[in-house]
């Protein structure tokens, strides 16, 4: 690996924050100014590693010149508060091989840190994926990020988590440098982190905090953020606690807020409606999206903002 992809891989360590893309609620016109703020927020809160991604994005409902250019104005504004923060920005979700290396072209020129590629088209055997990478690889100079989720089941049925043996060829690739382990099967999760640790960045998805705790002894370096998403601060003090082992205040963090925003938010409503909504309540973008998405109904809206009040935010900042 080459010393600028180990300089990518060295700095992805606790909180990735994922770039969720605000609408206005009139027009559905992509909001950037609160975009900005949101970006500035996050960085002021001591941010350093943005995730432009397929869904918390909304790339399904932005065109192909709507996602370049929202991954160049990310990119834009996360380098010039810090050159050495890490963008990632992303591929659609479904397209073909030759739109994913435009994507990726698109990524290097704008000098994004890495292109996150994920696979939607239905999966039939591990040569047409190994394939896939293997033609974007080749044909850029850019850090990949293996954006591993199962995979639609082309012969029918449920779906498929990525085989093992393509997962070991695909992080082979000479540009690919790291992972969003995104099974939300903790027993998978375990064999893809034993499979990759030391080869690739992981960063886990699917459950928080307390998910992660059980795989960071095992090699796995960093988190998709949950709950840091509507307070940054949130994550960098769980971060904080996590390396002087304030076991107290990790415990808070996970026990006073993140369980109870899964538990009576996410698993009601959902997490791109309960997410909408915190980042409404605190002030950051609205909770409206594009037709045929629709934000969450104003009386359950309330409710949710209630349950945010009820939590220790201030406090649990404070405490650090």
């Amino acid at each position: 690996m080459n010393n600028h992809f180990q300089n990518i891989q060295n700095k992805i360590r606790g909180p990735v924050f994922s770039i969720l893309t605000p609408f206005d609620p009139i027009t559905e016109e992509v909001d950037y100014p609160s975009l900005e703020n949101y970006i500035q927020r996050i960085y002021d809160s001591g941010g350093k590693v943005f995730y432009v991604m397929a869904y918390n994005s909304r790339y399904s409902q932005l065109t192909f010149e709507e996602i370049k250019e929202l991954n160049s104005f990310v990119c834009r504004k996360v380098k010039e508060l810090n050159s050495s923060n890490i963008v990632i920005v992303a591929d659609p979700p479904h397209c073909s091989t030759k739109v994913s290396i435009e994507f990726s072209q698109h990524a290097e020129k704008i000098g994004a840190d890495m292109i996150s590629l994920i696979v939607r088209e239905r999966f039939y055997f591990e040569e047409q994926i190994y394939s896939h990478f293997q033609m974007i690889n080749d044909s850029c100079n850019i850090g990949i990020l293996i954006h591993e989720m199962p995979f639609l089941n082309g012969l029918g049925g449920p779906v498929v988590n990525w085989p093992l043996t393509l997962l070991d060829k695909v992080a082979d690739l000479s540009n690919v440098i790291a992972i969003k382990e995104d099974a939300k099967d903790d027993d998978y999760s375990k064999d893809a982190i034993d499979l990759l640790k030391g080869r690739l960045s992981i960063i886990i998805s699917g459950g928080g905090k307390s998910q992660w705790l059980r795989f960071a002894g095992q090699g796995c370096q960093a988190w998709l953020n949950g709950v840091g998403v509507f307070e940054p601060k949130l994550a960098i003090s769980f971060w904080n606690g996590f390396k002087s082992n304030d076991q107290e205040l990790c415990n808070r963090i996970i026990n006073e807020i993140e369980a109870p925003f899964f538990k009576n938010g996410v698993k009601k409503y959902g997490w791109h409606l309960t997410i909408k909504v915190a980042l409404e309540h605190f002030g950051i973008m609205s909770r409206h999206d594009r037709m045929p998405l629709m934000p969450l109904p104003i009386a359950e809206s309330n409710n949710l903002k209630q349950l945010f009040d009820s939590f220790p935010v201030n406090e649990l900042i404070q405490k650090t």
